[in-house]
């Protein structure tokens, strides 16, 4: 009893808030994942570097949000150590290990997060250009290291087996930078473009952003469930896997 209290101490002190909810959603995860059964999965080198892309895409994606947030005045992340490409400042325990369990039970749609970056608005100068440059800024760091692949592959990837380790690397970066910046570009606040397009609306659109905001987490999963998501998403990537030059199908 004294070990499981010493572990949850631990987990409580990362994840000060909404603790109990989030040892509920962990728990619940590790039982369906038990429930499809260890043994049936077969381990696959693909997997880690899937896993390590993901994890260093999404802490470039919130380091980009901090030093531009800190560019235009506001120190809060910077203050809280988030200008760092250490994962371990960014990483949810929540939003890590359901992309892993939702891998390993052979999900065909993967979703996670990192911790938000802490930004007081109030402190950007110019506020608003100000949010609009912090809002944009992890997807555009996303889209460069997806352009950055796209160009490798297009360059050199005749003489690169398409199985080999190369060639998966900068496929998984390709994928899941585009994945994560599309993503971002939903216009649902907390997402990144709802808050690209709360900084460049009128009044009557920011006060609209401001009443539904504490139901965007609610919205998000609505559109995930009704299938918007994983459509938008298969659309918008099968058209730029076909940039590749390669026979590449992709459905989630």
């Amino acid at each position: 009893m004294n070990i499981i209290r010493k572990y949850y101490e631990r987990f409580r002190n990362l994840n000060p808030k909404n603790t109990e909810m989030k040892l509920l959603i962990i728990i619940l995860m590790i039982g369906f994942f038990l429930f499809r059964g260890i043994n049936g999965f077969e381990f696959s080198w693909e997997l880690p570097i899937l896993l390590a892309v993901f994890i260093f895409s999404m802490t470039c994606h919130e380091v980009a949000h901090a030093y531009v947030a800190y560019k235009f005045g506001d120190d809060t992340a910077k203050r809280e150590g988030r200008i760092t490409l250490n994962p371990l400042k960014h990483l949810d325990l929540t939003g890590i290990i359901l992309p892993i369990l939702l891998l390993l039970s052979g999900s065909g749609f993967i979703v996670g997060w990192a911790k938000p970056v802490p930004v007081n608005f109030s402190r950007l100068k110019p506020e608003r250009p100000g949010l609009f440059c912090v809002a944009i800024a992890g997807i555009t760091v996303n889209f460069i290291f997806a352009s950055i692949a796209l160009v490798i592959m297009r360059l050199f990837g005749r003489n690169l087996d398409i199985n080999g380790i190369i060639m998966t690397t900068l496929l998984n970066i390709y994928i899941i930078n585009l994945a994560l910046g599309l993503f971002n570009l939903i216009p649902v606040t907390p997402l990144d473009g709802g808050r690209i397009i709360y900084s460049i609306a009128g009044k009557k659109v920011r006060d609209f952003y401001n009443q539904v905001e504490k139901y965007g987490i609610l919205i998000i999963l609505f559109l995930v469930y009704i299938g918007f998501v994983s459509e938008y998403l298969s659309a918008v990537l099968s058209f730029f896997l076909s940039l590749t030059g390669m026979n590449i199908v992709i459905g989630l």
